[in-house]
């Protein structure tokens, strides 16, 4: 038997050392941390990377430690960070190839098409020098301005961005071409729940899919403290989010302060620890969440500063209440769910939705481009959005009133659905696999939970929907074989039965069929058709109107709320209404009761409630 140098010293660290290792007991899911090449000589610092299967350079991968001078690579630092990883059993995370922050001053100096050749100069040498190595990289770090509040977004007015404005696209595109089997991945902080900066992000990676640039994944960075972190619904909501965009998670930075706790009797510890394991429990909750790392090892080491007490272990590298949290949480996680969060581990499997879908059985039938009315032939009955209310994670039933459905094609021999009500398509809930998920509609942004396979049954244009992300075995199903309006549709294992094979009314009466003909040749006066939407500003910008009229963000465009933690535009006929309420600022909300000021600014007065921040509302206080 040959022998494992890695399995033996984790195993002999583990002994040595008088703890637990959280590898042991990750069942292969990826839980890390970052390092530094100056504490290496440290033995208690390399027992403590020991506890860890991750790894990810802190400074040692970035452009201006790789090529400080142009043309002249130096690959030292990077390389003895992935030589210890690889000593130790680890896997390596690369970050970061293009970050204004930490690029040479000769870059910054060059002209814009100068600096677009050094760019994917950089990005081609790099990425090629560890091909096979690191199946991972942050191709892009921290481009959106802070400033940005969720409507939309901005991109950080860098050199970068003055120079090149496209360099986050030439950036992914130069990856993937030069390197097709690494999962490539965007990372920024302050995107750790569903608020200003976060919904930004949110959008500006749903808006990259749409226009097919090549990235597979988003880093949340995660620096937070005991006093400002998200609720742990809000985190594992949009991880969830981000999972139906068909995009991988990684939380990538993270360290908690203990803020004004550090001086309670354990120094904050079960705080911080109950911020991680939140974390943690989010991450692990979503199978598209493949990677977990802290930013440092020692409380020493931390940017963050010592007396704040960040990071796992303490300055003498021994585990603090914080390292048991975050190992009782993965030793309290059932193995298959931690083996569900493994997808990185194999770095040839590249998750793109372009990828081809080959059908679980049945032959897949392309139908025409065009808008289209879905009947279910056991009920007679048609596919409708409940109320034909246009908000993400409406229910989708059948009815007896049509309504319209423009079908596209998509590369992968999948179509999305998209329903008249607006900017919505048909959408398996969270995207799960499962029997019984629910339909629903959701924001139109084509990832896998958005994609269907049209399959034939053994009768003449009459079809199976199923869905991509079960490979084609589940379909959509009338839930318990129903017939009256309103029974609710959901997804179930293909039987072919009525209450799950529908028939292609064209709207415009020609044939659904293009078994034949290339698609792109039929996109006539069906195609062209609108969707009828709701009669609001915001629906044009691709946003609901509120229900409510509570008011939390004004910019030129209009007056903004949040309903399901997604923003909404307020109705003309809330002005009034409005005229002496308070708004909310920077894409936070007016506080609903406090009037406990914690911060003052320009905008306001500050409170927190629900563990987020609120503006006090003075017409209350």
């Amino acid at each position: 038997m040959k022998f494992n140098t890695a399995f033996a010293l984790t195993t002999l660290a583990a002994a040595a050392n008088g703890y637990e290792l959280l590898r042991d007991a990750a069942n292969g899911f990826r839980i890390g941390a970052a390092t530094n090449t100056i504490h290496y000589n440290n033995p208690n610092y390399i027992n403590a990377m020991k506890a860890f299967n991750y790894m990810v350079a802190e400074n040692a991968c970035k452009f201006v430690s790789i090529q400080y001078n142009k043309g002249r690579y130096n690959f030292d630092d990077c390389d003895n960070h992935l030589k210890k990883a690889q000593e130790l059993g680890m896997a390596f995370r690369g970050h970061a190839l293009i970050w204004h922050a930490m690029a040479p001053g000769w870059l910054e100096r060059e002209d814009g098409n100068t600096m677009k050749q050094s760019i994917i100069d950089h990005i081609t040498t790099v990425l090629k020098h560890y091909e096979g190595k690191i199946d991972t990289w942050d191709v892009v770090n921290e481009a959106i301005d802070d400033g940005s509040n969720g409507n939309g977004w901005k991109l950080r007015n860098s050199f970068l961005y003055q120079k090149v404005p496209n360099f986050i696209d030439i950036a992914f595109q130069t990856a993937r071409k030069v390197s097709p089997k690494t999962k490539l991945f965007y990372n920024d902080y302050n995107t750790e729940g569903i608020w200003a900066k976060s919904e930004s992000v949110y959008q500006f990676v749903a808006d990259m899919k749409r226009r097919n640039i090549p990235i597979d994944g988003v880093g949340i960075q995660y620096h937070v403290g005991i006093n400002v972190q998200p609720q742990f619904q809000k985190i594992n909501d949009l991880i969830g989010r981000y999972c139906k965009l068909g995009v991988e998670v990684h939380i990538t930075e993270l360290d908690v302060s203990c803020d004004d706790n550090c001086r309670d009797w354990d120094g904050g510890e079960s705080k911080q620890g109950q911020v991680y394991t939140n974390a943690l429990k989010a991450c692990l909750g979503n199978s598209c969440c493949t990677g977990f790392l802290v930013w440092g090892i020692g409380d020493k080491d931390s940017w963050r500063g010592e007396e704040n007490k960040p990071l796992l272990f303490n300055s003498n590298y021994q585990p603090k209440g914080q390292y048991t949290a975050i190992l009782n949480t993965l030793k309290s996680t059932p193995a298959a769910c931690l083996n569900g969060n493994t997808s990185n581990n194999n770095s040839s499997s590249n998750n793109n939705s372009s990828s081809q879908v080959q059908p679980a059985d049945g032959k897949s039938v392309k139908l025409n481009d065009g808008w289209y009315y879905i009947k279910n032939t056991g009920s007679g009955k048609y596919l409708t959005v409940k109320g034909g209310v246009a908000v993400a994670g409406q229910n989708v039933e059948i009815g007896s009133t049509k309504q319209k459905w423009k079908l596209t094609n998509n590369d992968d021999n999948t179509v999305t659905l998209l329903s008249e009500v607006g900017d919505f398509m048909l959408d398996i809930d969270r995207g799960l696999e499962e029997n019984g998920a629910n339909i629903q509609i959701y924001h139109a942004y084509g990832g896998d939970a958005q994609r269907f396979i049209i399959k034939e049954t053994g009768k003449s244009k009459v079809y199976v929907i199923s869905s991509k992300i079960t490979n084609g075995y589940k379909v959509l199903d009338v839930e318990n074989q129903a017939t009256a309006d309103g029974s609710n549709v959901c997804q179930w294992e293909n039987g072919e039965r009525s209450n799950q094979t529908w028939t292609f009314e064209s709207v415009d009466g020609s044939s659904s069929n293009n078994s034949n003909n290339n698609s792109s040749n039929n996109n006539n006066n069906s195609s062209e058709e609108k969707p009828a939407g709701a009669a609001c500003w915001s629906i044009g910008k691709g946003y609901n109107c509120c229900k409510s009229c509570n008011v939390v963000y004004k910019d030129n465009d209009g007056e903004w709320g949040v309903e399901n933690d997604k923003w909404c535009g307020i109705s003309a006929d809330c002005a009034t209404q409005n005229a002496s309420k308070c708004v909310g600022a920077q894409g936070y909300p007016c506080c609903q009761s406090s009037c406990n000021v914690i911060s003052t600014d320009s905008d306001g007065k500050w409170s927190v409630e629900n563990d987020d921040w609120c503006l006090i509302d003075s017409s209350k206080c």
